[in-house]
């Protein structure tokens, strides 16, 4: 099975997913993730894929059921010379924190972000994240995605999803030299765009 095909059937696993729900809820968060992940696209010179966020928030917007609500999107650019990648997973952690008001604990959600830009060759493999070289020469880039399921403690017939995608950037020229660790410092910019939605307990996915 090509890679296109393992997507195409299984759209939910082009997101790496960290849930707090009960296992009432899982179910629905997984048909959830189907649908952000049908709108992934596909290189087929490079078997790269990255997510498209266009075609995605304009899904959301003429979605005609009630089984989603309230989407709240945010994007920001963080960048920072000489910075560590701890730092830069702090500083997006915070962003999500507070502007999206993710619900979930803070140093949580520091040291997942963290340890997917320690583990980019693995999750690679896994299928969540994606290099891509830069045509500023001596850098590159990687897309992470990545989604939070949370219960929502005012609406409880309702959880909180977030997708997002953190694209990480620095002044490394070659996808076999990024080999982080928290102390790692680079010229390091990240662009973050996630956004927010509660899923119903009983998403059918009937319009996905």
């Amino acid at each position: 099975m090509s890679l296109k095909d393992k997507f195409s059937a299984n759209p939910e696993l082009a997101f790496d997913g960290f849930s707090k729900l009960p296992e009432s809820l899982v179910p629905a968060s997984v048909k959830f993730m189907k649908f952000p992940g049908r709108y992934m696209k596909f290189d087929d010179t490079t078997d790269n894929k990255h997510f498209d966020w266009k075609d995605f928030k304009a899904a959301i917007d003429r979605y005609p059921a009630l089984d989603l609500a309230n989407f709240l999107f945010r994007s920001t650019a963080i960048s920072q010379a000489d910075a560590t990648v701890s730092v830069m997973a702090k500083k997006i952690a915070t962003f999500l924190d507070d502007v999206l008001r993710a619900g979930v604990d803070l140093h949580e959600l520091e040291t997942n972000i963290e340890a997917t830009f320690t583990h980019l060759n693995e999750k690679r493999e896994k299928g969540v994240a994606d290099f891509y070289p830069s045509t500023e020469e001596g850098r590159s880039s990687w897309e992470c995605r990545l989604w939070f399921a949370l219960p929502n403690e005012y609406l409880r017939n309702y959880f909180s999803c977030m997708v997002t995608t953190i694209k990480l950037d620095a002044n490394i020229e070659d996808e076999e030299s990024w080999v982080l660790q928290g102390s790692t410092t680079q010229d390091f910019s990240a662009t973050v765009d996630s956004l927010k939605v509660y899923v119903s307990k009983d998403f059918k996915g009937l319009y996905i």
